[in-house]
């Protein structure tokens, strides 16, 4: 039995942006399009004081929900650390909720953006607006001056694509000018938008694709998605439990606000996920894990999660 000290659960699943490459846009997922009630994510902290830490993205646009600052006050006053380190393309946001950012202490700001012109940006960025960002992104340091706060710790998420690469450097400068720190991230699927110039992906990320990646360390670049199912297990916007952010086919638990977190992250559905994500299980397609490509992956590859894994996930070290 386990019982995390953290969650993650998607405060909207809506997005205003037609990414090519987001899982939004695949049809059938379980997903669906709604936002997090203040209510619902309330009752839910107050059942489960044993939780300290939130992340509040995973498939929408997290600012679109319009009770935002009063999720994040309501964790803050409950002594819980909110962050939103999944991304957020942060083109919309209201002046409330920037500064409840702010206020309220959320440990992280992942800002996806993935250029440094609004020509490369829109590229894939479908519909956003650069300038927009880059405006909200001034007033959130606008916010930190007057609250006289570090937080929160602001990242720049650049994924690394063919139309995009020529603007890395670019985007270092775009990012310190903003205050920003900068993360190079590897295309989850990198036959899709090919990058061109290997040598160069592979100074400023180690790695030119997320096949190099494997090739010279035998892991997956989202391996650790898999430590979800331990650590902090993903909850829909309507308390579907999901279990981790890859998942959009099928649910471990229907709903977490009316039959309880704990009793869903250790049903036997979850139970029997870690036990095959650990190898000590054979696959069972009931179970969701059963039909995931990261699961295939540890299957075909024999490189399952190991001990030493789940528990330096489990102490914050991974």
């Amino acid at each position: 039995m386990i019982s995390p000290t953290a969650i993650r659960i998607d405060a909207c699943s809506i997005c205003q942006l037609k990414c090519p490459l987001c899982s939004n846009l695949t049809p059938g997922n379980i997903i669906g399009k709604g936002k997090l009630k203040a209510v619902d994510f309330k009752r839910l902290v107050d059942d489960n004081p044993c939780i300290r830490k939130v992340e509040l993205g995973n498939k929408g646009e997290v600012f679109l929900n319009n009770e935002l600052a009063e999720i994040i006050r309501y964790a803050y006053e409950k002594g819980i650390m909110t962050s939103i380190n999944t991304g957020a393309n942060l083109n919309d946001a209201s002046d409330e909720a920037l500064e409840a950012l702010v206020k309220y202490q959320t440990h992280r700001l992942r800002v996806s953006i993935d250029g440094a012109t609004q020509q490369t940006y829109e590229k894939y960025r479908i519909g956003g607006e650069l300038k927009k960002v880059i405006c909200n992104i001034h007033k959130i340091n606008a916010l930190k001056e007057k609250y006289h706060s570090c937080k929160p710790d602001l990242l720049y998420q650049f994924i690394v694509f063919g139309h995009n690469e020529h603007e890395m450097r670019q985007a270092m400068t775009l990012a310190c000018m903003l205050n920003m720190k900068i993360q190079f991230k590897l295309n989850r699927f990198p036959e899709t938008f090919s990058v061109k110039n290997r040598e160069r992906v592979k100074r400023y990320v180690g790695y030119f694709d997320r096949h190099d990646l494997f090739q010279k360390t035998g892991m997956d670049y989202a391996r650790n998605k898999c430590l979800h199912l331990w650590k902090s297990p993903q909850v829909n916007w309507d308390g579907k439990l999901i279990g981790c952010c890859h998942n959009t086919w099928a649910v471990f638990a229907e709903n977490v606000f009316d039959d309880g977190l704990m009793s869903g992250v250790n049903n036997e559905k979850m139970e029997y996920a870690r036990k095959m994500l650990t190898g000590s299980a054979s696959p069972d397609h009931a179970v969701p894990c059963a039909r995931c490509s990261m699961y295939e992956g540890l299957q075909h590859h024999g490189n399952w999660l190991t001990e030493a894994e789940i528990q330096n996930s489990m102490q914050g070290k991974i």
